[in-house]
């Protein structure tokens, strides 16, 4: 999965990038178009568990891309969605929206004055105005194919909704409907969280009931998050950041719940497999079949299914052990069809 931290110049957006994805060599340009990646790993406390359990040689987290794309020109709005920008954001599959809400004298905000609630209304402007504009010039070509079917209908419903001011994510459309535009990749459809990056003196202020309002009406998720803050703490060795966390007043990491909470926007979830070389959490969209899940793992595994051994994580910590849990029955055997769970142990059985 590959997220995109977009938002207006001067937000901070690259902070918010370092904080996540560190600045070591896990940060890369693969183009050389000051598009930079950084592979960010999934913290869990259940796989910490299993590997205190397990000892295996090696524990594999589950894990997203981030991406920080340069801005390159800002519009009359701050708001640097430039083509370049746009064909990079279009491949991500949701949005880190950083919205500035820390005062800076000496960083002056393209607008010159501090309102994140206009600066969000801008982006997602921004966000459907492209999806319109691109709407329109598809439904042009088809209709001088005189071509018809659900393509064009649901182009048709998407135009109407982008009309009413509203984003594509409140849409919604049968699995038919869905298919039928998922090569647009529009980009007011992706999930989208609003980050407000503030600063240390507005720790622990809740965001106004306004933004609060909106973000509820246009189905996005909020959080507050100091990146500076965070990105001190980043750079920090691990023995040294509890400390650090505890002079600051501050419950946990915030880069932690961040990645949590993106993970969970994109409606994934974790299962776990154990071998005797390593444990390791796989990413898979919330509802996945237990045949799906396997191939994940392997093709072979999908192509040679026959069942699936299964103990969720709770249940497995209850009990202490896989031995016992085989013994006392609470391994269950489950076929293809079987919807993963969150949290479940799974050894697949397959034949090829």
């Amino acid at each position: 999965m590959k997220v995109a931290i977009i938002g207006l110049a001067q937000s901070g957006k690259t902070t918010v990038f370092k904080s996540l994805a560190g600045i070591s060599e896990s940060v890369k340009d693969p183009h050389g178009q000051g598009v930079h990646v950084g592979n960010v790993k999934v913290p869990d406390p259940r796989l910490e568990r299993l590997a205190e359990v397990f000892k295996p040689p090696k524990v594999v987290p589950a894990d997203m891309d981030f991406m920080d794309v340069a801005g390159g020109r800002v519009d009359q709005k701050g708001v640097g969605l430039t083509p370049q920008v746009i064909t990079e954001i279009r491949n991500a599959d949701a949005f880190l929206t950083a919205i500035r809400a820390f005062e800076n004298p000496s960083v002056i905000h393209p607008l010159e004055t501090l309102d994140p609630l206009r600066d969000i209304r801008n982006i997602e402007a921004e966000l459907s105005l492209n999806d319109m504009i691109q709407t329109e010039k598809r439904l042009q070509r088809i209709d001088k194919e005189h071509s018809d079917g659900l393509e064009r209908e649901t182009l048709l419903r998407a135009k109407d909704c982008l009309d009413a001011e509203r984003p594509l994510r409140l849409l919604d459309l049968s699995e038919a409907e869905s298919r039928a535009i998922a090569g647009y990749s529009f980009l007011s459809q992706k999930p989208a969280l609003l980050l407000l990056n503030i600063g240390e003196n507005e720790i622990g202020k809740s965001p106004t009931p306004e933004l609060i309002g909106y973000a509820q009406k246009n189905d996005l998720s909020v959080m507050q998050y100091c990146a500076e803050i965070e990105l001190e703490i980043s750079e920090l060795e691990p023995g040294e950041q509890a400390g650090f966390l505890a002079e600051m007043g501050l419950q946990g990491s915030g880069r932690e719940r961040l990645v949590r909470k993106v993970y969970e926007m994109l409606r994934l979830i974790s299962f776990f497999t154990i071998a005797d070389t390593e444990i390791r959490a796989w990413s898979v969209p919330r509802g996945v079949r237990a045949l799906t899940a396997a191939g994940k793992v392997h093709s072979d595994m999908e192509r040679g299914f026959i069942r699936a051994e299964v103990i969720n994580f709770k249940e497995f910590n209850e009990i202490g052990s896989l031995h016992t849990a085989r013994e006392s029955g609470h391994l269950r055997l489950e076929g293809k069809e079987y919807e993963v769970c969150d949290g479940d142990l799974i050894r697949f059985r397959f034949h090829v």
